[in-house]
């Protein structure tokens, strides 16, 4: 029996969990309906599943500060840390969570 590569075995095992992070985000995005629309057919969407989501976590992560230890005492560590720091505000900043 062959053995597969690490990678692929974990992608195997992954797949199920991303498939469903991907109906999530679809959900999320507005993406409610199942098959396709009917000629004519119209279809309404009231997505508060993304106004909820937007809301509680503009709440949790308002006036939060991020604080990332270094792996080490080296300065390498140090930039390191602020670098994920930096990176963090970005995040928070282009998602617009103040």
């Amino acid at each position: 029996m062959e053995q597969l590569p690490l990678p692929q075995v974990i992608a195997r095992m992954d797949s199920q969990r991303l498939r469903g992070y991907r109906e999530h985000l679809d959900f999320y995005n507005g993406v409610q309906w199942l098959g396709t629309a009917r000629r004519r057919e119209r279809r309404l969407t009231f997505n508060y599943a993304k106004v909820f989501v937007d809301k509680v976590t503009a709440y949790l992560m308002s006036s939060r500060t991020f604080s990332v230890l270094p792996a080490g005492t080296s300065s390498a560590a140090r930039e390191r840390a602020g670098r994920a720091e930096q990176l963090l505000r970005q995040v928070h900043e282009d998602n617009n969570l103040e």
